[in-house]
């Protein structure tokens, strides 16, 4: 067994509690294009998925002919003005912040880099990583192993030398398919 050299963190309903906020925001813009869908709908439609994946469906369910891209980049305008809404997971960041020099920290997200962003700076986080792996640095989002393996690729390496921790069954089969071992967390403020 190899020592363990490296934490990888995915971000929403980890280590912020940014799901409420993150399915209010959705509701919000799919309101503002007349497609009146509830947080708690969202909720059961988006769970663990990408925008492409459910926001197409939500918006022809609710008979609203417009583009689904348009309305996810509202929603990120949205979920930005709420980040002081959300509460950090402080175990898990203090387990971050206590690793050693020979141990390394990284984020691990598929959300977008303009939220992460705005998320780091509320909480003043911007620093509390090695690296961070966001959407944009990566062309298939979670399931998909793509953001474990940039991120395995930037700290240069083995799967078996690092540690994911993770909330959600499509963030676990991420690190899973990249061969990270995961440690499945419930948010706890």
């Amino acid at each position: 067994m190899r020592k363990i050299r490296a934490l990888l963190f995915d971000l929403d309903g980890t280590l912020v509690d940014s799901l409420g906020a993150n399915y209010a925001a959705y509701s919000r813009a799919l309101l503002e294009v007349g497609a009146r869908v509830e947080p708690e709908e969202v909720a059961r439609a988006a769970a663990g998925r990408q925008w492409r994946d459910f926001l197409p469906a939500l918006l022809r369910e609710a008979g609203v002919d417009c583009d689904p891209a348009a309305v996810a980049r509202r929603k990120g305008e949205l979920y930005r003005e709420m980040v002081g809404e959300l509460r950090v997971n402080s175990a898990l960041l203090s387990l971050a912040a206590s690793v050693g020099p020979g141990m390394q920290t990284v984020l691990v997200t598929t959300s977008s880099a303009e939220s992460v962003r705005a998320i780091l700076r509320h909480f003043d986080l911007e620093h509390a990583f090695d690296y961070v792996i966001t959407g944009d640095d990566v062309t298939r989002h979670k399931p998909d192993p793509e953001a474990y393996r940039l991120a395995l690729a930037r700290l240069q390496l083995e799967a078996q030398e690092c540690l994911a921790f993770e909330d959600s069954d499509v963030g676990a089969a991420s690190a899973n398919a990249a061969g990270v071992p995961v440690v499945r967390v419930t948010f706890a403020g």
